[in-house]
């Protein structure tokens, strides 16, 4: 029978949704939604509507013959709260920058990276548990840690810029790319981690010993420029277990890269000069620390003294003496950090910043004026103390 005129109603509203629904799609324009007047016009006034971005109405307020008129004006905004002479802005909230390779990226959680990076990395290797890849172990990684101490003193956010495979060469073009996205006079502490791949010489990420020293003075110059007040913590590289590399790069490959040129022999006799051999990846560290003395940040070693603009922390080293059990605690692909390396990690950077009096509980509290307001006048806390701590009513 006849459909009746509720049912054509119903049909028409459905049609022209997907009508909708196509030419937001064309237009690239999901968050324009047209009004509820637009029931019943047809596709030139809709086209007409999206191709102005939401701003062009028929003139008749229907399909009509698609002449266009501009809708009524809006109500005017409220006025701009006002914010004060430019000397008297507050800044905004303190940002702690974590520049670098996998060991940075990684620094959020703890996993086996073998992984299709087809879905957000720690949802894809929850998610793939017990199933075709096993997962040794999960957790906070280095950084995450800093950000959950940050988080919860409310005193500064964490960026993580670190990208796998990343060399010095790498970050020296991306550098200002990356510097451009962040409010850099925001910026209080950085670490930069760099060297895991430029001394695989084998590798197309290799950088040469030359090029990787002048790379990390251009770096470091451009960081102190770009963020003078900024603290930097350079952070060499690690111990990498060569043979536990090799092994898992062949297995993860089935057999197609070997993973040759990548960390040091820990056991045995070494080649001197061998690519990414034990001297290999001990003169990158040296480099860096060399990089970190000359750029003020103070040196690395037995003694480690800290410098005006930073300080440098000599991972290598500190892994081989200050850890104890080192081999126990190794990553099962000897290269990124294990659970017990990441705690490691995150205890000497946040150590560092103690000494810098710019650790989560020695910075002030950073929360919005009518919050502190309240927190200090009428909460269960009083009024801060001159570290910007809250003391909590009795």
């Amino acid at each position: 029978g006849a459909m009746s005129v509720s049912d054509l109603i119903e049909k028409l509203a459905s049609t022209q949704a997907a009508l909708i629904k196509a030419l937001q799609e064309e237009y690239f324009c999901d968050d324009v939604v047209p009004p509820q007047s637009a029931f019943g016009w047809d596709a030139e006034a809709l086209r007409a509507y999206f191709e102005s971005g939401g701003e062009t109405l028929p003139a008749n307020g229907s399909g009509g013959n698609g002449a266009a008129a501009k809708p009524a004006a809006a109500a005017a905004p409220p006025p701009p709260r006002e914010l004060g002479p430019p000397d008297t802005v507050a800044s905004g909230r303190p940002i702690f920058l974590a520049l670098g390779d996998s060991l940075t990226e990684f620094g959020q959680h703890v996993c086996d990276p073998t992984w299709d990076k087809k879905a957000p990395f720690a949802t894809d290797v929850l998610q793939r548990q017990g199933m075709d890849i096993a997962i040794p172990e999960h957790g906070p990684g280095w950084l995450t840690l800093l950000q959950r101490d940050y988080s919860w003193r409310t005193s500064a956010d964490v960026l993580n810029r670190g990208y796998s495979g990343c060399n010095s060469r790498l970050l020296r073009a991306s550098l200002s790319e990356i510097l451009g996205s962040i409010n850099r006079q925001d910026v209080f502490a950085i670490t930069l981690s760099l060297g895991s791949n430029d001394h695989v010489s084998a590798s197309p990420g290799g950088v040469p010993k030359e090029e990787f020293k002048e790379n990390m003075a251009a770096v470091l110059s451009s960081l102190q420029e770009a963020m003078p007040s900024a603290k930097i913590i350079l952070i060499t590289p690690g111990r990498i277990n060569k043979e536990k590399w090799a092994k898992h790069v062949s297995s993860v490959t089935n057999g197609r890269l070997d993973g040759a040129g990548r960390g040091e022999t820990l056991t045995g006799v070494v080649t001197q000069g061998s690519s990414g051999s034990n001297s290999a990846l001990k003169q990158y560290v040296a480099l860096a620390c060399e990089a970190g003395e000359a750029a003020g940040l103070g040196t690395a070693g037995v003694n480690p003294v800290k410098g005006p603009r930073g300080a440098v922390l000599n991972l290598n080293y500190m892994m081989q003496y200050q850890l104890a059990n080192y081999h126990e605690a190794e990553h099962p692909d000897g290269y990124h950090f294990s659970a017990k390396l990441n705690r490691f990690v995150y205890k000497s950077v946040r150590d560092t910043l103690e000494g810098m009096k710019l650790s989560p509980v020695q910075m002030p509290m950073h929360r919005p004026a009518p919050i502190a307001e309240f927190q200090s006048t009428a909460s269960k806390y009083g009024p801060s103390d001159d570290d910007g701590r809250l003391r909590r009513r009795v």
